[in-house]
């Protein structure tokens, strides 16, 4: 590969990244990745620490039902997965009562979203039907936890469009051995002849002409300045990212900006959400008689918690880490609810949580306290190279995502979960984005 030229340079090295510069190696391309982090995964962030149990994950955790794109590598790599208990029960006060076939009463809602006509919020959707009140409020619950999203902002067709799948009684699986195996399989496979992968290389600016594109970057440390240029780029940024001011940290300037990214930067949204993992010294919720004392005739023999949702917490969300029987817990809380705590430190959100994990449970606060060992916690939202957790698409802007995952005049190429409709917000849909980039570079590249 000739110095400071590729035939592609891909920017970013997370899921989609990878797997863009991955497919391109394969094809015989010298691609070039700029990530600006000193480590790949992007908004995959898996910690392995021998005082956990098991792996804990920062970023993304769950593969959601078939997700072909990420068991396929799981598949090559060798990569476990384990398919998840997936029993979801209302807390409040010490008192779990059943929530039902949730993925089918919501995917029976979201069919009734109209496909023709104007779109509108999600939240004015809900108002202009007949929809009994504790249906409306699990609506609302999963698309501010699931889909981390605004009600009132949220496209309605662009859920709609997922409704197959959530009324799939949609299965939840992870990965054993935690998500980085993933951005690590796509590593290892990138062809050291054709692609160079360079850390810590934050990306400044994107000059780009039909068939020409130059690429301005600076060290992480901010004392070395590069230039790079290639036939084509990818870019992987996530949405956060792509609409920062251009006096922010991360922030890349385009030029020209292309009109599709205008589009979607307007059209789209970032989805913030606030994730704690925490560990405890034993399992409390599974002492014996624990979950009976609390649990509602109408939930029968069960004797374990896998999802709790408390209507009113601070962290409306948890989930234990079974089948795994292990001391660990996750507090969840998205949208409206991760806003309300974007400005407590990360002290505070423990103190929020375990106020949660309290009520939720009818647990004396003391006796948290005592049983708490660790946690752990990243702000994606104040990371200046992901700005949010993931997205989704706002009021009437399904064209907007469309036309950004399509070519700009054959140089510039969109990738990331933010542009993949049918799998937005996942690994899987990253992945395939990556995929789609390549192949559209690799057609383009065999026409010139």
């Amino acid at each position: 590969m000739a110095s400071g030229r590729a035939d592609a340079v891909v920017i970013g090295a997370g899921a989609a990244g990878l797997a863009a510069a991955r497919a391109l190696s394969d094809a015989g391309h010298a691609v070039v990745v700029l990530e600006a982090r000193p480590r790949i995964g992007g908004r995959i962030l898996t910690v392995q620490d021998p005082e956990w149990p098991l792996p804990i994950e920062l970023g993304p955790e769950f593969l959601h039902g078939e997700a072909r794109a990420t068991r396929d590598v799981a598949a090559a790599a060798g990569l476990a997965i384990v398919e998840l208990p997936d029993e979801h029960v209302w807390a409040e006060h010490g008192r779990l009562r059943p929530m039902g076939e949730v993925w089918s009463r919501f995917g029976r809602l979201l069919e009734r979203i109209p496909s023709k006509g104007a779109d509108t919020s999600f939240a004015r959707f809900l108002a202009g039907r007949r929809v009994g009140e504790p249906t409306r409020t699990m609506a609302r619950l999963f698309v501010e936890g699931y889909y981390a999203a605004h009600v009132d902002r949220v496209s309605a067709r662009s859920l709609a469009s997922a409704g197959g799948e959530a009324g799939d009684s949609q299965r939840q699986y992870r990965l054993a051995d935690g998500y980085f195996g993933i951005v690590q399989w796509l590593r290892s496979g990138l062809d050291p002849e054709r692609a160079r992968l360079r850390l810590a290389c934050v990306v400044e600016e994107v000059r780009w002409r039909r068939g020409e594109v130059e690429v301005g970057y600076r060290s992480a440390a901010g004392s070395q300045r590069s230039r790079l240029r290639a036939r084509a780029a990818i870019v992987t940024l996530p949405l956060g990212v792509l609409k920062a001011a251009p006096t922010e940290t991360g922030a890349v300037r385009f030029d020209p900006l292309p009109p599709a990214l205008r589009a979607a930067t307007q059209g789209m949204e970032v989805s913030h959400v606030c994730k704690l993992v925490l560990r405890f010294r034993e399992a409390f919720w599974d002492e014996d008689g624990f979950f009976r004392r609390r649990a509602a005739p109408a939930l029968g023999e069960a004797d374990r918690i896998d999802f709790l949702h408390d209507r009113r917490g601070d962290f409306p969300t948890w989930w234990t880490a079974n089948p795994w029987r292990v001391p660990v817990v996750t507090a969840w809380a998205g949208g409206p609810r991760a806003d309300a705590l974007s400005e407590l430190d990360e002290a505070g959100l423990v103190d929020r949580a375990l106020d949660s994990l309290a009520r939720a449970l009818d647990v004396p606060r003391p006796r948290l306290e005592e049983l708490i060992e660790s946690w752990q916690f990243h702000d994606w939202r104040r990371d200046p190279f992901s700005r949010g957790a993931y997205s989704y698409v706002g009021v009437g802007g399904l064209p907007a995502q469309r036309a950004l995952a399509r070519p700009c005049a054959g140089t510039l190429f969109f990738a990331g979960e933010a542009t993949e409709p049918e799998e937005m917000g996942t690994v899987a849909g990253a992945i395939a984005s990556g995929q789609r980039a390549a192949r559209q570079v690799q057609a383009r590249l065999a026409n010139r």
